[in-house]
């Protein structure tokens, strides 16, 4: 983190909001990684600036924000906005479209450039793109991002219990799909996502 603030995120975005520069440099210091991680997994350009309306987008809607979960859950929540609004736009889909249960191999407008260097990585991040959307997200911010379901349901507008249905579904796609792989790389990255799995849902929360 560039920028020390003994504030919390709250503290901060309030004052962001009414001008303090510093604070809304810390915020980005804080979530900008994860924020990059997000969009670069899904979309070949423009991380960047999906990156910078997801943050600005925190500063101008000043009533979406109520404090009921963590910053990082509304942030999560702009970004999956962005996000659809990007791949509808470069996809020239409308509004209408229902991109939930679409994959992203099929939403892709060319390859992805992202660099995978090590083999485990590269056939997980494979699985995880033939998922239809809704079931991606959810695997990615409750896994990987480590959001409680409670917060992943507010990220993604869905019930906590959905959150749950979908994780189990997910899953079940994921471990077929690399199952199907064979080899000892399969192998030992389909016992990594078991791995991470049995940890976090046996986590409270």
């Amino acid at each position: 983190m560039k920028s020390e603030d003994p504030r919390d995120d709250v503290a901060l975005l309030e004052a962001w909001r009414v001008g303090d520069e510093r604070a809304g440099a810390v915020l980005f210091d804080r979530y900008f990684d994860a924020m990059h991680r997000f969009f670069r997994n899904k979309v070949d350009r423009g991380v960047e600036d999906l990156v910078q309306q997801t943050f600005l987008a925190c500063v101008r809607n000043k009533e979406s924000f109520r404090a009921e979960a963590s910053f990082r859950t509304y942030l999560y929540t702009i970004a999956r906005s962005r996000l659809y609004d990007a791949l509808r736009k470069k996809r020239r889909l409308g509004g209408e479209t229902d991109l939930a249960s679409r994959t992203l191999a099929e939403l892709r407008t060319s390859p992805s450039t992202r660099l995978v260097k090590q083999e485990e990585q590269r056939m997980l991040h494979d699985a995880l793109e033939t998922l239809p959307l809704e079931l991606h997200l959810a695997i990615e911010l409750f896994y990987f991002e480590e959001l409680p379901a409670r917060e992943v349901a507010l990220a993604l507008g869905i019930p906590e219990g959905t959150v749950r249905s979908r994780l189990r579904r997910a899953l079940d796609k994921l471990r077929n799909q690399l199952a199907t792989g064979g080899g000892p790389a399969a192998r030992r990255t389909l016992a990594g996502l078991d791995a991470l799995a049995s940890r976090r849902d046996s986590e409270p929360g």
